[in-house]
């Protein structure tokens, strides 16, 4: 990018909230906001939590079948009726546009894909064989979400008819979708993270996918349905959300998540593969949608382009959760050179435009929404795998993070909750601001004693196994043939090689046999018989990305029943 364009961006990032509010690419997600969702149905509910990842339907090669059974659950406390899918055909790249620099962002597939889906309400994980609800699209046993011509992507979703059926709080049910697409290589968010079967990362959900045939995908037979111990890295395509309308004509509270590879991607192997992180065990319990980007920086989230269809999915919340600034703080810092402070006030300017656009009413009679700004974590580094607070350093942008969520949490006029509910002051049905603070749960000093802006994370507090590989790892898999573990037993453990070749390596343990531990990244350098491990407790494997006990820890910290009361008159 030419000097020219830096100068120009970092213009716009420290720019005033007034001035951001006059440059038409920074407020383009307000302008949506009260036109996005004028043909939405305001009673609509989101009912489940929909857990997905992005980048597995690479796989997919055109004009295939691929049928996924997908595990939901009423959490919305009413009963549901009308039970609707959402669907999306969107995906991401690197690219630049806009002046703004190459990196992850929201861009709609290229090519149309064919939906078809049903409802399994009696289904068991190792019933597959109860009638479906076929869904229909406009009436239509079919639908094709064809990309749009924009130059930029724009929402690429389509909601389908509703199903009669009621649905009891708490209950059980599947969804089973297949698509077809006329080319290989699209990527989706809304791609299922696999939990089916008893092996690897499955938990026996009864989950999976499978390619069917095309008399198959008419769901009128059992031939060609997904076992129970389906293969755990199987790609397919499902539902960003399943709505519904609650019975007693309540709208039920519902979040969607927004942010960067810390609630996207994460490593909490102990949660499912590709999923799980701080977000989603705390807001476990409420309807959710899961819409967020690895690698994302807030400065291109807040750019209409760049998140079109996930801003448009994310108005069927009541709540939207936004959780980003690590990425954001690395390239100020980091690549422009900004100071923490000019860093910090860019990310505040940024910060309040997101947070109007959502909090103001999205037209159609919906209101606004509740807009919940996560606290950034602490990313210290570690020389012994986290073993002891003496191995530990603040990373390099410690300072800009300890301003940003200083300002978070000030409850002044002149902190964030008071500023971002002031740009709605006075507009009818808008929503609020509040704040959720994972640092409170995981954050400790340099004395392990927890405290807020300590930049430190918790040791381990356990050593669970020690030993030397026996060899013939893979990619995702570590091999110690003497030992006679538990299956499970190691499920979001961290493994540590300490000696040999892959020296220095870290990885979150998703599942185990009696002999092998299988993690959820691959290895970038192959440990072999020379390759001596720990396993532990600590809290991740980088100061970056929390494991399942950093992710049980920053969870444990939020108070979620106060951030998800409703609105006041919902």
């Amino acid at each position: 990018m030419s000097a020219r364009h830096i100068l120009a961006l970092v213009a716009l990032l420290i720019a005033t909230p007034a001035v951001a509010e006059s440059d038409p690419a920074a407020r383009g997600l307000a302008l949506r906001a009260n036109t996005a969702a004028a043909a939405r149905v305001p009673r609509l509910s989101v009912i489940s939590g929909a857990e997905q990842w992005y980048g597995l339907a690479a796989t997919l090669t055109a004009g295939t079948f691929n049928t996924v059974r997908v595990l939901h659950r009423n959490l919305a406390g009413c009963t549901a009726t009308g039970l609707r899918l959402l669907a999306g055909n969107y995906g991401w790249a690197n690219t630049s546009s806009a002046g703004s620099p190459s990196a992850p962002k929201e861009r709609q597939n290229p090519y149309p894909i064919t939906i078809h889906s049903a409802f399994e309400f009696a289904g068991t994980k190792t019933d597959q064989q109860q009638p479906r609800s076929p869904v229909r699209w406009n009436g239509q046993p079919t639908a094709t979400l064809t990309p749009s011509s924009a130059a930029y992507a724009f929402p690429n979703l389509l909601l389908s008819d509703p199903v009669s059926a009621s649905v009891a709080p708490g209950a059980a049910f599947y969804e089973r979708s297949a698509i077809t697409q006329t080319a290989a290589g699209q990527q989706y968010f809304s791609t299922v993270s696999l939990r089916g079967g008893t092996t690897g990362f499955g938990s026996d959900s009864g989950e999976g996918s499978t390619v069917n045939s095309g008399v198959e995908r008419a769901f009128d037979t059992a031939g060609g349905d997904v076992s129970v111990g389906a293969p755990q890295f199987a790609a397919g395509w499902s539902a960003l959300a399943v709505l519904g309308i609650c019975a007693d004509g309540s709208v039920a509270p519902s979040i969607a998540i927004a942010g960067d590879s810390i609630v996207a991607k994460v490593d909490d192997a102990g949660y499912g593969y590709f999923t799980g992180g701080w977000a989603l065990r705390a807001f476990a319990p409420y309807p959710h949608m899961l819409l967020a980007l690895s690698g994302e920086r807030e400065m291109d989230a807040v750019q209409v382009w760049n998140f079109a269809s996930r801003f448009e999915a994310s108005g069927y919340a009541t709540h939207v959760l936004w959780a980003y600034g690590r990425n954001d703080l690395s390239y100020d810092v980091g690549v422009l050179g900004l100071t923490p402070a000019q860093a910090v006030a860019a990310m505040k300017a940024v910060r309040l435009q997101a947070a109007k656009a959502f909090m103001m009413p999205r037209g159609g009679g919906a209101p606004g929404q509740v807009f919940i700004a996560a606290t950034i974590l602490p990313a210290p580094t570690s020389s012994d795998g986290f073993l002891t607070m003496a191995g530990q350093s603040k990373d390099a942008y410690e300072a800009g993070r300890v301003l940003f969520n200083q300002w978070l949490r000030d409850p002044s006029a002149a902190g964030f909750v008071a500023q971002a509910n002031a740009q709605v002051a006075g507009v009818a049905n808008a929503g609020v601001a509040r704040v959720a603070d994972p640092c409170a749960g995981l954050e400790v000093n340099a004395g392990g004693v927890p405290t807020r802006d300590g930049g430190f994370s918790p040791p381990a507090t356990v050593t669970y196994a020690t030993g030397t590989s026996s060899g013939s790892n893979t990619g995702n898999t570590f091999n110690d043939s003497s030992k006679a573990w538990t299956a499970g037993g190691y499920r979001g453990a961290e493994l540590q090689i300490v000696s040999g070749t892959g020296a220095g390596q870290f990885r979150g343990i998703g599942g185990n046999s009696a002999t092998q531990l299988l993690i959820a990244d691959p290895w970038t350098t192959l440990p072999d018989a020379t390759s001596t491990y720990r396993i532990t407790d600590a809290p991740g494997w980088n100061g970056v990305h929390p494991g399942t006990r950093g992710a049980i820890l920053a969870a444990a910290g939020i108070n979620v029943a106060t951030l998800m009361q409703p609105l006041a008159g919902q």
